[in-house]
Parts: C-alpha cells; structure tokens; sequence
C-alpha cells in the first residue's frame, strides 16, 4: 500500500508540475482576471458581471501583450512585454516548486535552491510559450517594398 501512495503521489506532482509550465505564461492573464473581478464584485454588480469581466480582461491583455509582442520592432518594448508576463511565471513557479519542497521536508536551503529552480523553469517556459505563439507580420525588403509574411522570433 505504501509503494501505491508513493506511486501516485509522484505522478500528481509531475502532472502538477506539467500544468504549471504549460499555463505559466497566463499568470498574467489569471492575477489581471482575479483583481477585475474582484474589484467588480466588491462594486456590488454581481457574481456573473464580474466573472465576465474578469474574463473580457485577461483576454484582452493576453491579446494585447502577444500582438504587442509580435508585432513591435523594439527590443527594448518586446523586452517589457516579455517582462510582464515572465515575472509573475516565474514568480508562481517559485511559491509552487517552494510548496512541493517544503511538503518533501528538505533543509530551508535545499527548499530555497529548489525554490529558485522553479522560478526559473517556469519563467522559461513561459518564455518558450510566449515565443512559440509568435504572430506574422510582414518584413521590409532591401528595395523597401514588403515581403511575404514571415514569424521573426527574438
């Protein structure tokens, strides 16, 4: 029974694991979501209104920061959009891979050291997210006329 309870406890905490650097790169998203909601709730509308706008809002950003994204030719502004949705990642990584370590019950440094790694794993993968839904745009030819829609990727 106990090899069972091991079993099982280390295939949910991998499945964990695999939702957390799959949706790391709509924490964003998720926190913007929260606080619209909230804050509508707490305006008295409704349990429905603000769950719709909290939706229409983490949509919106998360449409607005890819195109902005994809679409900008400074590195420095696709380096603030990237910013935006790495740092709370990476930040949810961190309290996440934290939480699994202090349940494992190693030593305050060990939890911090693991701590960190999921910081910076999650804050990858939602780099690697956030770059694999690049969208197309058009490049400027030598002549200066346009070419064929191409991804560009950082």
């Amino acid at each position: 029974m106990p090899a069972i309870t091991l079993i099982l406890g280390l295939i949910s905490v991998g499945l964990l694991c695999r939702a957390l650097f799959k949706l790391a790169v709509h924490a964003l998203p998720f926190f913007v979501a929260v606080s619209t909601g909230m804050a509508v709730l707490s305006a008295g509308v409704g349990i429905a209104w603000a769950f719709l706008a909290g939706l229409t809002a983490a949509a919106l950003i998360l449409t607005v920061g890819r195109v902005l994204f994809a679409t900008s030719r400074s590195p420095l502004m696709r380096g603030f959009v990237a910013a935006a949705f790495l740092v709370p990642a990476a930040m949810a990584g961190r309290h996440t891979a934290l939480g699994v370590a202090l349940l494992a019950g190693p030593s305050p440094l060990w939890s911090e050291i693991i701590g960190w790694l999921g910081a910076f794993l999650a804050g990858g993968c939602a780099l690697h997210e956030l770059l694999s839904h690049d969208l197309a745009r058009p490049l400027q030819s030598r002549q200066g006329g346009d070419r064929p829609l191409h991804s560009l990727r950082l």
